[in-house]
């Protein structure tokens, strides 16, 4: 079975759970449990009966897709535009809900998305994946998700009212994630192509630095930072001076450190696997063809090998938005600092608040720098396959 058959088919399994998981959870306060409700709970409201409708326009689409053997059909070009919408109506839908059998109180009730909404909405990704222009698809079904709580029409929704309370500290906490993140990803980048070269021009020393950037890689992320953060204790404290500069045993510093270890690896591997994937008979000819040494590099070596090496960046950057949450349990910052919060509250809510914007990030740091690895591969005579190998 063809990858794209396989995603329709899950992504079908999961709209079909839509029907029979809770979507939403009514709660009157952030403290008390709620109760949830189904889909079925909102077919009075216009926005479920527009889910329905998509999804029986997805079933056709499926139908056509998956069973039929991927002949094509007009719902084919159309359907997925419109499923970019299915997200969207259904969360307005969920935060319109109401019961008779109780009073809130509209100040403090909440909506909570449950489990219901995440699968549609993981469902319509692998939907969408498997036809053209997902990057974009994805990117419109992210900004519907945005205009429902911009217009006004989700004022009961969990994760509205718990951004409004911390509004000025998640645009702080998502600033500092994001320079934890790039930044100690920025600063290996030398350290690391200068690692993966010594790999290649050097083979005793191979070993030894694949093993000593492999060890940052294989080391519990909190054991390391509790090494990073003992001998920064004791800078701190002999060297006062290095505790105004913020260099403590908690906080930024640790964090930073260890970031910029994890992203070693993924740079200095690509980075030898780069330069050694270049065939002698090249080099070889163009030192035939007079060129020196550093010119062999610059205009040989070097641009045979930057794809690679742009995939390790690739792969170090992504890693490294997720691994910068754990510097919240440390006083690092970032948005680890609101998902600890939120679990030391059991605010599922905050959780999720803290977590979306990671995984965004992820996402869209992966699709950019994929594009510019693919216009690399092309820039450099070769093409793209789908294991991201130069062929």
């Amino acid at each position: 079975m063809k990858q794209g058959n396989i995603k329709g088919w899950l992504g079908l399994l999961f709209m079909a759970l839509v029907l029979f998981l809770p979507i939403g959870t009514l709660r009157p306060n952030r403290i008390l449990p709620g109760t949830t409700f189904h889909l079925y709970s909102l077919l009075k409201e216009p926005m479920a009966w527009a889910f329905v409708v998509l999804g029986l326009i997805l079933m056709a689409f499926l139908w056509s897709l998956v069973i039929k053997g991927g002949k094509y059909t007009p719902a084919l070009d159309v359907f997925p535009w419109i499923l970019t919408l299915l997200p969207a109506s259904l969360l307005t839908a969920i935060a319109k809900y109401e019961t008779i059998e109780v009073v809130y109180d509209p100040e403090v009730v909440r909506i909570s998305l449950s489990s219901g909404f995440w699968l549609g909405l993981i469902g319509t990704i692998l939907i969408l994946s498997t036809g053209k222009r997902k990057g974009f698809l994805f990117l419109l079904t992210f900004l519907f998700l945005l205009v429902p709580p911009l217009l006004g029409w989700t004022p009961h929704l969990a994760l509205l009212k718990e951004f409004l309370i911390i509004k000025p500290t998640f645009f702080m906490e998502l600033q500092r994630h994001l320079v934890l993140a790039l930044v100690s990803v920025l600063l290996a980048i030398l350290p690391g192509i200068l690692l993966g070269y010594g790999c290649y021009r050097f083979q005793r020393g191979r070993e030894w630095i694949l093993a000593t950037v492999n060890f940052f890689q294989v080391a519990p992320t909190l054991s390391l930072l509790a090494l990073v953060m003992i001998p920064l204790t004791l800078l701190s404290q002999a060297y006062p001076v290095l505790a105004d500069w913020g260099i403590r045993g908690i906080g930024f510093a640790p964090a930073f450190i260890v970031l910029f270890c994890y992203c070693l690896l993924p740079i200095t591997a690509n980075t030898y696997a780069g330069f050694d994937q270049v065939e002698q008979e090249v080099t070889e000819s163009a030192v035939a063809m007079g060129m020196k040494s550093n010119q062999v590099f610059w205009k040989v070596l070097f641009p045979l090998a930057f794809p690679v090496i742009l995939s390790g960046v690739r792969t170090a950057v992504t890693q490294n938005l997720g691994n910068t949450i754990l510097a919240g349990l440390i006083g690092g910052g970032g948005m680890g600092a609101l998902i600890f919060l939120g679990l030391s509250q059991s605010a599922s809510d905050l959780v999720i608040l803290g977590t979306l914007p990671v995984v965004l990030f992820a996402l869209i740091a992966d699709e950019f720098l994929r594009r510019i690895e693919i216009t690399a591969h092309y820039k450099m005579g070769g093409t793209y396959d789908s294991a991201h190998q130069r062929v």
